[in-house]
């Protein structure tokens, strides 16, 4: 769903097995929540300085916590030139967090404590969200080879002050350049990295995650602006405390006072507005390998607002446009066979946005087909997937248009509730929304506004925004593979 470094620290192999097999065994099998789409009770407690504690019940998944941390704050937040990509620096530099004054300090207690750490760096939020037994959220633990502070004690030391020399910071830094590396040895990321700039001349979406080349190659040396970003967004009122698990919620709440009070919050600055779409606009990628072409057209889309109806429309897009059972895709992958594959480029993660954002539909064409007829294939399967766009205008008026969208509204909402299955998804799933309101009941609102959707709802969101001012096309191919014909 999002760019991000994968860490995972585990302390004994024995305690990864047992935390799987708690999982596996503990899914949900009853309504915590009557009434209510989301099927857990949600508390919370906002602190003084604005830091809010949510805390989300889940007794099904015995003795099993994710205590995690969501900073509404990522690669958007990045304004300044030759300043991106911290935001993901700090996913990376924040579990070398000295805690105790001890290089990886914060590292040895988690791998003591058998904790399942892990994050991810969106456009708009950075997450941590690690998982344990829930007798290790408060200390001090008692272990074999010393005592331990409890994981709340962990999470709110790295985040309040979090501290690490220069050179731990330096060779972090220097990661992140190797990782950028493999991740544009992905063709779908490179388009991706070539056309935001296109389609976001005036705001940070015009970057990727992981920032420009050259700033990362900077970012050893970016130890002051870094620090800045800290300042500015590693804040209370940044930033929510998200627990799932088989807690006690007023035990939180006073542990959470206890170790969050003195947190200062910041004034955060704010993000330019984009100016509106001007396109259609065309971006080719010449990629050195010989690969199979992509095509991918993307549309401008809304910002999301959990309750709305064009938020509600952007959760069954997918159903619509690119499942097996889509008019545009049986097209495409089976009645006239120009494509081997068909998919909403990067999921949600572009199309779900703080602010305005991209709807991507990706295509993988054929290279023999290709290298035969060039432009006229190329043109013919963008055509295509525009007129497939086209066509969600007239939808009230398609045959069983009605029994059409009741399905796909009762597809969604059973994935959507299919997906928590555990403490570890419930948890980003929960934050992926909050972020927009940061209202405790948003995954009641979201599904009120799905159920509440009528075919002419996807005419008047389709009407409005598939529209070639809001259009933007991305090619890709091995240049040498065209013909005469390609440009």
């Amino acid at each position: 769903m999002r760019l991000g470094r994968r860490r995972w620290f585990v302390a004994f192999l024995a305690s990864s097995f047992l935390i799987a097999g708690a999982v596996a065994q503990n899914v949900p099998k009853k309504t915590s929540n009557p009434g209510h789409f989301f099927p857990y009770e949600i508390k919370t407690k906002t602190l003084a300085n604005g830091l809010t504690i949510v805390v989300i019940r889940t007794p099904e998944f015995k003795d099993m916590v994710t205590y995690s941390t969501a900073v509404f704050a990522g690669s958007g937040r990045e304004t300044e030139k030759g300043k991106t990509g911290l935001a993901h620096l700090f996913e990376h530099i924040m579990f070398r967090d000295q805690f105790g004054g001890k290089p990886g300090g914060y590292d040895d207690a988690i791998r003591r404590m058998g904790v399942h750490n892990n994050a991810w760096t969106d456009y708009d939020m950075t997450f941590y969200h690690p998982t344990t037994f829930s007798e290790n959220l408060i200390g001090p633990l008692s272990r074999p080879d010393g005592p331990l502070p409890g994981l709340m004690e962990l999470e709110a030391s790295r985040f309040k002050h979090l501290t690490l020399d220069r050179k731990t910071f330096e060779v972090e830094a220097g990661a992140v350049l190797g990782e950028y590396r493999r991740t544009f040895s992905n063709p779908a990321e490179k388009m991706i990295e070539e056309f935001s700039p296109v389609a976001y001349p005036h705001h940070p979406y015009g970057h990727t995650v992981i920032g420009y080349r050259e700033d990362v190659e900077n970012m050893p040396n970016a130890w002051d602006s870094a620090w800045e970003f800290y300042r500015n967004y590693y804040a209370p009122n940044d930033v929510a405390v998200i627990v799932v698990g088989d807690v006690d919620a007023e035990k939180i709440f006073a542990e959470a006072e206890k170790r969050y009070k003195d947190w200062k919050p910041s004034v955060t600055p704010k993000v330019p507005p984009e100016q509106a779409p001007d396109g259609p606009k065309q971006v080719h990628v010449n990629w050195e390998a010989d690969v199979s072409p992509r095509l991918v057209v993307g549309y401008h889309t809304p910002a999301v607002k959990p309750g709305s109806k064009e938020t509600a429309v952007t959760q069954i897009l997918g159903e619509l446009l690119t499942s097996r059972s889509a008019p545009l895709f049986q097209k495409l992958r089976y009645q006239k066979q120009t494509v081997t594959d068909f998919s909403i480029l990067n999921g949600t993660e572009l199309l779900e946005a703080t602010d305005p954002h991209l709807l991507l539909l990706d295509s993988s064409l054929i290279l023999e087909r290709f290298r035969k007829e060039g432009d006229k294939y190329v043109a013919d399967v963008e055509n295509d997937v525009i007129a497939g766009m086209d066509d969600l205008k007239t939808f009230s008026r398609q045959p069983n248009a009605a029994q059409t969208l009741k399905v796909v509204k009762s597809k969604v909402r059973n994935d959507f509730l299919g997906a928590l299955d555990s403490t570890g998804s419930i948890a980003p799933i929960f934050a992926w929304y909050y972020r927009f309101d940061r209202d405790p009941q948003v995954l009641d609102t979201l599904m009120q506004a799905v159920d509440s959707l009528t075919p002419q709802d996807v005419d008047a969101y389709a009407s409005k925004y598939f529209t070639p001012q809001g259009r933007i096309v991305s090619t890709l191919w091995h240049d040498a593979d065209q013909t005469a014909g390609v440009k």
